[in-house]
């Protein structure tokens, strides 16, 4: 009986294994398609670039086939790195449902053209922020002063 017992629980418990790690290797190809029509890949990708780009600006000593090289390298293996690291909070916070119905979305004809204005929209977004977040320091700044306070850190907003 004890054999019987014993039998079934590794039966169990190694099948459940399986199908979670199954179930883990579909939610990351899932969620990887995800980025890819969603736009969320494109935008990576281009935030790489232009940081490229940017220290490109300030290390002109450094060849142009080495910055050639690097660009297509961590455009390449960055966004699997990042997705690597996104991979547990949307697992924490998406069913893998819903995973699935973002897809559903995206590949409906709104979705992709969403999709397709997404990177523009989240580089301008992210351009609006920097302002807004300067424009508010500045504020602070000033009713700091205003008050007669002196600030002892260097304040740049």
């Amino acid at each position: 009986m004890k054999n019987i017992v014993l039998f079934l629980f590794l039966t169990l418990s190694t099948s459940t294994f399986a199908s979670s790690g199954q179930e883990t290797n579909t939610y990351e190809k899932d969620l990887k398609y995800l980025f890819q029509i969603n736009g969320s890949q494109a935008s990576y990708q281009e935030s790489i670039k232009a940081m490229i780009i940017q220290l490109r600006s300030q290390e002109s000593n450094i060849p142009t086939e080495y910055w050639d090289k690097a660009e297509v390298e961590f455009v390449n293996t960055s966004v699997n790195d990042l997705i690597k690291m996104l991979l547990p909070i949307y697992r924490q916070n998406l069913s893998h449902e819903d995973v699935l119905a973002m897809i559903d979305f995206y590949e409906s004809v709104a979705g992709k053209r969403i999709a397709q204005k997404l990177p523009k929209i989240t580089t301008e977004s992210m351009q609006a922020g920097m302002s807004w977040g300067q424009a508010i320091g500045a504020k602070i700044k000033a009713d700091i002063e205003s008050k007669g306070y002196k600030i002892r850190l260097p304040f740049t907003p």
